[in-house]
This record gives structure tokens, sequence and C-alpha cells, in this order.
């Protein structure tokens, strides 16, 4: 189980939002929050998250799991462009390269005893960063941005020139690439055309982790979800 949710209330003012809610989701579940416009999917989701705080109930996440959220506005701005912004999630990965890098050049230069240890220091970073996938990174990055709709053209340009709507989809992008054990996404067909969200539904069907969705799109979760969860009048109906 990598969520379980107990008994949550939240109220804004006189205004009561979720009343007892009460879920759980499995480690490779496939789920959706639905319900009318205000019936307060988003802040359930915020609440998971930690971004808002429950005035009452338990919400409790298995220990050492990597989560990954995407709300439905979101900004980027860590790398200078597209593509970069989209590996900043790796940059693990990233550091490794340019250390092996680094030690190709050393190579070429020493002989002996330092050859042999470098060598060997380089065989074990090498066998490192393939367990990682770290060979097929920029070819996984460059699937995914093509899969949200960006040209390889696209791949070039400033975060600073793009539309929010961009940017969400760079956000989403990200989130893939990064693989986390539970995946939450407040509605993430939001900025994506019809061939965009098609290839997410095939991405998300065969994802290995666990997911929570909002969405509107019903076919969209039909073809993605397996659990339901309804909130009614305040309250979860699963």
């Amino acid at each position: 189980m990598v969520l379980q949710c107990k008994h949550i209330e939240k109220s804004f003012g006189e205004n009561g939002i979720l009343t007892n809610c009460s879920f759980h989701i499995e480690d490779q579940d496939k789920a959706a929050i639905v319900g009318i416009n205000g019936s307060g999917k988003s802040t359930l989701m915020k609440i998971i998250v930690g971004e808002i705080l429950a005035d009452k109930g338990s919400i409790s996440l298995t220990k050492n799991m990597t989560m990954g959220y995407l709300a439905q506005h979101q900004s980027v701005d860590k790398g200078e462009t597209i593509f970069e912004e989209l590996l900043s999630v790796k940059e693990h990965i990233l550091h490794m390269e340019k250390q092996m890098r680094v030690m190709e050049k050393q190579m070429k230069s020493i002989h002996g005893q330092a050859l042999d240890k470098l060598m060997a220091q380089y065989s074990a970073l090498s066998e490192q960063f393939e367990q990682e996938n770290g060979f097929a990174l920029k070819s996984e990055a460059t699937g995914v941005l093509k899969g949200l709709g960006f040209s390889e053209g696209d791949f070039s340009k400033k975060i600073t020139t793009l539309s929010g709507g961009e940017k969400t989809r760079i956000a989403l992008g990200k989130l893939l690439l990064s693989k986390p054990d539970f995946l939450l996404l407040d509605e993430p067909t939001n900025h994506l055309d019809m061939d965009s969200i098609s290839w997410l539904e095939t991405y998300l069907s065969s994802y290995e982790g666990a997911i929570l969705l909002v969405a509107h799109d019903r076919y969209f979760l039909d073809k993605v979800v397996h659990k339901i969860i309804e909130i009614e009048q305040g309250k979860v109906l699963v």
C-alpha cells in the first residue's frame, strides 16, 4: 500500500468541502478521483501531497517512497532550454556522464598503474551509469517531449519564452522521466492535443508505479484507470 487516507475532513470557513473521506491506494493501482466541479478533488490532492492541512484525519504514505505531483498550474525554471529543463530531473546521471568524459580524456595522457587504476574506476562508473539507464536517457527524454507535442525544433527554445500551458507540459514530462513510485496528476490532459492525450494514455497504462489522477475526461480515465474514487457531497464513494 502506498497511500492510506483515513477520515479526512476539510472546510474553508463555513464551507465544508470534505467529510470523513477514507480510501487507500495499493502499489500498482491506477486510480482516479472524480466528482463535479467544486467537489474537493484538487483539495484532496493538495492534502495528500502536504500543500494544505486537513482539519481532521490522517494521511499515511509508504516510507522511502518517491512521489511526483503535477498541479493544474505549474512553473518550471531550472534549465535554460526545454531539453535541459527535462534532463534536470536526472542531474546525478548527467554528473556521472561528465565524470566519464573527464576520465576518457585523462586516459589518453597516463600510463602504467595510474592508467589501470583509472580504467577500473571508469569501468565501475560506466556500469553504474548503464544500470541507471544513462545511455538511453537523452533518447528517452526526446520520446517524452515528442509524445507531449514538442518537435525537435522546440527543444532549444528558452524556458522564459514559453506559455503557461507549455510549461505545464514540460512539468508533466519531467515527472514522467523521473518515474516516481507514486504519481499524482491533477488534470494532466490540460494543454494536450488529441495525439498527446493518446500517447499519455499508452504511457500511463504501462506505468509500473501507482497513479492517482484527477481528470474530467472520462474517455481518458476509461483507458488508464481501474479504480474510481468518487467524491459526492464531500464524501468518498469507492
